[in-house]
């Protein structure tokens, strides 16, 4: 006769099934034992009752397979089709975050991935930019795990991700979303829905990419809102009343390329064609497909810059030499000011070898408020955005000029908040002493070392004024003296020949004659 299993034996027992489940707590998701639930309805819509199965009405002996379209038949005559355009995959949908719990009001659950939002939102997206491109290529998007290796920029420039909840990067996807903006790569940011909870948590894992960057809201005058249309106003709703305003969207930058771009309001209901939330904020109809194919558009023609600025640039770390050995240096501020690598290399080789002045190829970069700035003759500046300096730095730079030393500055890629900031900062420091604008005839593009008279302006200088054709400078006279040369284009993308295609300013080989001009006429002044 068996007896009954003794107590310790059920003590055992229960022992390893509570192991157990410590074990495959820590093994597996933690999703399949906490889901998060969210209040905000998900963006595909409740799922719609199962369906009922057909009755099945087959007799004995009876084929149910459907018969398959025989093709097309050959003919001598058939006419011969042009080859179909390049087929291109440009575009990743990344997936990330969890599986979400929603619970309608009438009881039923709905479970759903975060990073899918509108499921057909990007492909409509796609769809629609080779219509309005129309330049030969036939554009494509797929989707991938953010936490997966291999994103490369060369083959797939352009990353984007929607949503509308709170989430966070795991270490695998920073580190890849790292190396792939770093590599030249952009990614498209997009509150589906306009819930600012996604945009909130953008901007915070945004930080752990990039610690010493921040979301800045592009000007109108930004490529984005000219690439393929002209967009100055957009057509919105809020809490469920339309009205037009202008289109808002922030970028973290690499030079001046939009590397990652967010969009606070929502794109998804329009490119989806859906039904707008009443508590979202939502650009509507037209006027989100017209920013997404701009999006699109940015990003095609950026990808040879963002390959030029991931580059490695030669270091130069040796001395001055004694003697007459001309340097310069990069002004350090507040803003934007390092907007150009390897420029100081291609200043100092482009005036060695065009006029054999001795050059000290070392980087040298300085604030206006350090005492060392009087020890270069010449100080470059540059930026995008809008900048304040500190009360030090303006009564630096008042000395510094004062005592003989030439600012050369420019706005990088030719956006006007850097123009709109740095007339206000240069009144800051001289008041009444206003820049003014150099004729072409004056002698720092006259008399220099090359003679300078029309000058070739870029396509997209162009595309705003036709009729640019001379050097456009200002400046500011110290004792009759030129003290600071400025021009309200980019000149310095140019300088550095970067492949920047919406750079507005003058051209690469007369960017250099007007730099070794001003480069010059600041030595023998």
């Amino acid at each position: 006769m068996n007896s009954a299993p003794s107590l310790t034996t059920n003590a055992r027992a229960a022992a390893r099934r509570l192991s157990l489940i410590l074990f495959l707590a820590l093994i597996l998701p933690v999703s399949i034992f906490a889901q998060r639930e969210v209040q905000f309805p998900p963006a595909n819509g409740k799922p719609p009752p199962a369906a009922k199965a057909p009755e099945k009405r087959q007799t004995g002996g009876e084929q149910t397979d459907t018969v398959g379209d025989g093709g097309p038949t050959m003919r001598k005559t058939m006419e011969r089709t042009p080859p179909p355009p390049t087929t291109l995959t440009v575009m990743y949908k990344v997936e990330y975050g969890e599986k979400l719990k929603y619970v309608h009001p009438d009881g039923t659950v709905q479970i759903f991935a975060q990073w899918q939002s509108f499921p057909a939102d990007a492909q409509r997206l796609i769809l629609r930019t080779n219509k309005d491109l129309a330049d030969g290529n036939n554009y494509q998007y797929a989707t991938k795990p953010l936490s997966s290796p291999g994103f490369d920029p060369v083959d797939i420039p352009i990353l984007y991700m929607t949503g509308d909840y709170d989430f966070i990067l795991t270490t695998a996807e920073v580190e890849n979303l790292r190396s792939y903006l770093n590599s030249g790569g952009t990614i498209i940011f997009n509150a589906a829905r306009g819930i600012d909870e996604f945009s909130l948590a953008v901007a915070r894992e945004m930080r752990k990419i990039f610690p010493a960057k921040q979301f800045m809201r592009m000007p109108l005058d930004h490529p984005v809102f000219n690439s393929r249309f002209r967009i100055q106003q957009v057509l919105t709703m809020v809490n469920g009343v339309q009205f037009q305003q202008p289109p808002e969207v922030y970028s973290m930058d690499i030079g001046t390329r939009a590397a990652a771009m967010l969009v606070p309001f929502g794109l998804g209901t329009a490119w989806s064609e859906g039904k707008y939330h009443p508590a979202g904020k939502h650009i509507l109809g037209e006027a989100a497909w017209r920013l997404g194919v701009n999006l699109v558009a940015y990003v095609l023609a950026s990808t040879e810059y963002g390959r030029f600025l991931a580059q490695q640039f030669p270091q130069y770390d040796g001395q001055s030499r004694p003697g007459d050995v001309f340097r310069h240096a990069t002004v350090m501020y507040r803003g934007s000011w390092d907007l150009h690598p390897g420029l100081q290399n291609s200043v100092m080789i482009g005036l060695n070898e065009n006029t054999k002045i001795d050059v000290d190829y070392s980087e040298h970069r300085v604030t206006l408020d350090d005492p060392q700035i009087g020890s270069y003759p010449l100080v470059f500046m540059s930026g995008h955005y809008d900048f304040e300096l500190t009360p030090k730095e303006i009564e630096g730079l008042r000395r510094y000029l004062e005592r003989g030393g030439m600012l050369i500055a420019s706005a990088g890629a030719g956006l006007k908040p850097f123009d709109t900031a740095f007339r206000r900062e240069i009144k800051k420091a001289f008041g009444k002493n206003e820049l003014i604008k150099l004729p072409p005839t004056h002698p720092v593009f006259s008399a220099g070392w090359n003679p300078l008279d029309k000058v070739t302006y870029t396509s997209a200088a162009l595309r705003d004024d036709p009729a640019l054709e001379y050097p456009e400078f200002y400046t500011l006279f110290i004792e009759g003296r030129p003290a600071i040369l400025y021009t309200p284009f980019d000149f310095q993308s140019a300088l550095n020949r970067e492949s920047n295609a919406y750079a507005k300013g003058i051209d690469s080989t007369d960017a250099l004659r007007v730099a070794l001009n001003l480069i010059t006429f600041a030595l023998s002044h």
